[in-house]
């Protein structure tokens, strides 16, 4: 996508595969959590963009079907093995440590090798392009942001529509590119569910906003919407326990990615180990792809690379990801059977796997062309 947009603004070398037409600017609507199907099925509470639905394309996101995987290879174009985001909860190689991609990043000392590629927006950049991002304000100062977004400016703002106004004075100041992230769909679908009356209402002020935004932007200014991933409501009964004490694991797991994407590391807290060194120990890898052949599709790294789903990966890369990948074949969610109490299970909404709902998401012009 992103590739597209800064190739309709001129910006040579970079292919332009979607075949956007020429722009003075481009604005680029990343509605969090909003994917193709769910957009779909909830039609009726979005007219504006019901009206432009007929011409949306079906694109596909990243595995793991996850924000912080997916913000990073929309900022580089590359796939998550190559840029090296692997996942919601990864190993950080200098320390060993397990780390939440949203927030963990504090422990990464050199924020500025965590990418393994230059983001689009630096090459932008070099060619004389200003590029904007405009979020929440309690993102500005993440690591997160630091890492996906190098070569952009941030600004926030807390409300939707004081996050459209911004973006059109953006463009009145002559910004190029511009995106405007919208991250209240997911948060809500997190806590109550995709299917609740409250994402739907959350669905009609974004709708609203969204018309606001297309009339406002000038004749010349693009306006393109996209996801980063699907949501799937997974009530508690769905959920399976996994890493059972009786499984006889001569190791003690660790638990990373998410619960539609487990990844699981032989331990923690080991800085600078070698792949070898950091292999599950005996014969615990057949024990994970028995006990859990019905439930789910049990992986290695270098599977998920031979498939292309995850790009060529540098030996560093390659050291924070876990020693297999569990994806659930069904529409449950898996967690740590040693930690019955955790935050996570309370969540609805959940996202990272590879059913069609998670990784389904639109493109869409939303252009005023009156």
């Amino acid at each position: 996508m992103l590739p597209s947009c800064y190739a309709s603004l001129g910006v040579e070398g970079l292919p332009n595969a979607l075949g956007l037409p020429v722009a003075s600017a481009v604005v680029l609507v990343l509605v969090d959590g909003l994917g193709y199907l769910n957009l779909a099925e909830s039609l009726g509470h979005a007219p504006f963009l019901r009206s432009h639905f007929g011409s949306t394309v079906r694109m596909s996101t990243v595995f793991p079907s996850t924000t912080a995987c997916a913000l990073a290879s929309l900022a580089t174009g590359e796939l998550p093995g190559t840029h090296g985001v692997l996942g919601y909860r990864i190993k950080n190689p200098a320390t060993g440590n397990i780390i939440n991609q949203l927030s963990g990043l504090i422990d990464v000392e050199n924020l500025t090798d965590w990418l393994g590629v230059p983001t689009l927006h630096e090459r932008a950049q070099d060619s004389g392009k200003r590029s904007t991002i405009v979020g929440l304000p309690r993102f500005e100062k993440s690591p997160l942001t630091q890492v996906v977004h190098a070569g952009a400016r941030y600004v926030g703002e807390s409300a939707v529509a004081a996050r459209v106004e911004r973006v059109c004075g953006e463009v009145a100041l002559g910004a190029d590119f511009v995106m405007l992230y919208v991250p209240e769909l997911d948060q809500t679908a997190h806590a109550q569910g995709v299917t609740s009356m409250t994402w739907l209402a959350v669905l009609e002020e974004v709708d609203g906003a969204l018309r606001a935004l297309a009339s406002a932007l000038p004749r010349g200014v693009e306006v393109y919407l996209t996801a980063d991933h699907g949501v799937l409501d997974v009530p508690a009964s769905r959920h399976i326990d996994v890493v059972a004490h009786d499984w006889g694991l001569t190791g003690n797991p660790i638990i990373g990615g998410e619960p539609r994407g487990l990844q699981i590391f032989a331990d923690e807290g080991h800085p600078q180990q070698t792949i070898g060194d950091a292999a599950l120990p005996g014969d615990d890898r057949g024990l994970w792809h028995e006990r859990l052949a019905e439930q789910a599709w049990v992986v290695s790294p270098e599977d998920l690379v031979a498939a292309g789903v995850w790009g060529p990966m540098s030996t560093e890369v390659r050291r924070r990801a876990g020693e297999l990948i569990v994806v659930p074949k069904h529409d449950d969610a898996l967690y740590d059977g040693r930690t019955p109490d955790a935050d996570a299970r309370n969540m609805v909404g959940q996202h990272g796997g590879l059913s069609e709902r998670e990784m389904l998401i639109p493109w869409m012009r939303l252009t005023n062309e009156s």
